[in-house]
């Protein structure tokens, strides 16, 4: 056992300080700084990430509707604020306490449809978002996260002084539009999203605003302008009436309030919304996990075909058994894997709010699914069964390689072999308590990697633990399978190497000598 932990420490510091294993430990940081920081710094829009903020400058000839639309973007931010305080009030908040000791704000934040624009108007009576959560912070769970408000999706600013009284606006501002010029922004330079000019004849109909944007295939910006633009077009057309100003606010007001239910909040369903981030969170610990497992697979076993070529292999041979150093192998991959999995999940949650801003949403639903000390623990137990079913069927393919080009031939048609058993689990992600799902967690192969992706929601008892003892005879019956087609390819060095003389090996009766 101790010719086992040296050959797997020596393996491990001998891989960790590697250039192309340090070049993996940086790759998740580069991905970040490719699909944030870079198109910032390229002048890109945002958009192209699905982050939210958009730059917009007016031109209003009729004097009413920047006021109008200033008005609106106030509104739009306690709108949001609304939805972000309701869904943190009843993850946090001591409900029976809450509904005793503020019954009024109980009625806002836990019953009141948080999308209806009336329920929005009573949060706005109340002082506002922060004013509703100081009111809610005696109410709130023991070691309950601060609420943090959403920031402005819609911010706008000054019109580039190029852009004055240009007499071609759409051909003078289609550089800003682009991108490829930025303007001043309210903390520094920004993409100018979009333009807004507003006729004086919009107030009689006899003109229409134009919307100029580089991108129209996304409508938001345009319909909130418009929005704004109708609100005070009906305030004007209700004074043309002689309506009193406040029961025309009351009249504009008006909205109705829905409450939502589902019936079965578990089942997964229809895949929108939240559903959609609990999926794509699922799979891209999945993801990481794969990508984990099969890299340092590889690189074990290109250095055992490496030793087995210089002959390095027959000296280890020497001083301690084929299994041993087999054993030794599978616990360097296993230890390269758990640790680059460690720095990618640290290097990810320390960055990801400096160069991919839109990607936190999936991060803290992804964290939120992660609760406890146990389901990590869970989520390391299959991951080191599955890597250890991958690596022993690698480390035995890779032993009949004698030189690199030999392993790509034969550890390729390997890694095809093992892909549908990979990539089942990102289907059992859409649905991780249905049938399938269970059916999955029993079959051998199969197992260890579909509990990887359940472990990431509450499956059953009985199928962790039936799932486990599936894993662990799948892993002792191959272990002792491969060990003996690893002993025998190591003791002949110079044996023509390919994929389908592995498996006759593999599957062929030991051979009597």
């Amino acid at each position: 056992m101790r010719e086992t932990w040296i050959i797997a420490w020596h393996g491990f510091v001998q891989h960790a300080t590697s250039r192309p294993f340090l070049l993996g430990v940086m790759l998740p940081l580069f991905y970040l700084l490719l699909v944030g920081w870079v198109p910032s710094a390229s002048q890109s829009q945002l958009a192209l990430l699905g982050a939210p903020i958009r730059h917009f400058a007016v031109i209003d000839e009729t004097g009413r509707m920047i006021p109008a639309i200033d008005q609106a973007i106030v509104r739009e931010r306690l709108e949001r604020g609304l939805f972000a305080l309701n869904a943190y009030a009843k993850e946090n908040a001591d409900e029976a306490k809450l509904r005793a000791g503020n019954p009024a704000l109980a009625t806002l934040l836990l019953d009141a449809d948080p999308v209806s624009k009336a329920t929005a108007s009573a949060l706005e009576a109340t002082g506002g978002t922060i004013a509703a959560f100081i009111a809610l912070r005696p109410y709130l769970k023991p070691g309950a996260p601060s609420f943090n408000e959403p920031i402005d999706q819609f911010i706008r600013i000054d019109l580039p002084e190029e852009l004055s009284g240009v007499p071609d606006l759409a051909s003078a501002a289609q550089p800003y539009l682009s991108a490829e010029k930025l303007t001043r922004g309210p903390f520094g330079p920004v993409h100018l999203w979009a333009i807004l000019v507003v006729p004086t004849g919009i107030l009689d109909g006899t003109a229409s605003a134009s919307y100029f944007a580089d991108d129209l295939n996304r409508p938001g910006l345009r319909e909130f302008l418009r929005n704004a633009m109708d609100l005070e077009l009906r305030r004007l057309a209700a004074s043309s009436l002689a309506i009193p100003p406040a029961s025309a606010e009351r009249i504009i007001g008006t909205a109705s309030q829905i409450r939502s239910v589902d019936p079965d909040p578990e089942k997964l369903g229809a895949v929108t919304g939240v559903r959609q981030l609990q999926v794509l969170a699922a799979n891209l610990v999945y993801f990481m996990l794969f990508f984990a497992l099969f890299m340092t697979a590889n690189m074990v076993v290109m250095a055992l075909v490496e030793e087995k070529s210089n002959r390095v292999a027959e000296l280890l041979l020497s001083c301690v058994r084929a299994e041993t150093l087999m054993a030794g192998k599978l616990l360097t991959g296993l230890f390269l894997a758990l640790f680059l999995v460690v720095v990618w999940v640290v290097t990810v949650t320390a960055a990801i709010g400096v160069f991919f801003p839109a990607g936190q949403v999936i991060a803290s639903e992804l964290l939120g699914n992660i609760s406890s000390p146990a389901q990590i623990f869970q989520i390391t137990v299959f991951f080191a069964m599955s890597y250890l079913t991958v690596g022993a069927f690698f480390l035995a393919a890779g032993s009949a390689a004698n030189s690199i080009s030999d392993a790509q031939a034969v550890v390729a048609p390997a890694t095809l072999v093992t892909m549908p058993i990979c990539m089942l689990p990102l289907v059992v992600a859409y649905a991780p308590e249905s049938a399938f799902a269970r059916f999955a967690s029993y079959v051998p192969f199969f197992a260890p990697f579909t509990m990887m992706v359940r472990s990431l929601s509450s499956p059953e008892g009985i199928d962790i633990l039936g799932s486990f003892v599936v894993s662990a005879l799948t892993l002792w019956w191959l272990i002792r399978l491969v060990a003996r087609v690893f002993r025998a390819n190591l003791l002949r060095p110079d044996a023509p190497a390919s994929f389908s003389g592995f498996l006759r090996d593999l599957f062929s009766p030991p051979r009597r000598i």
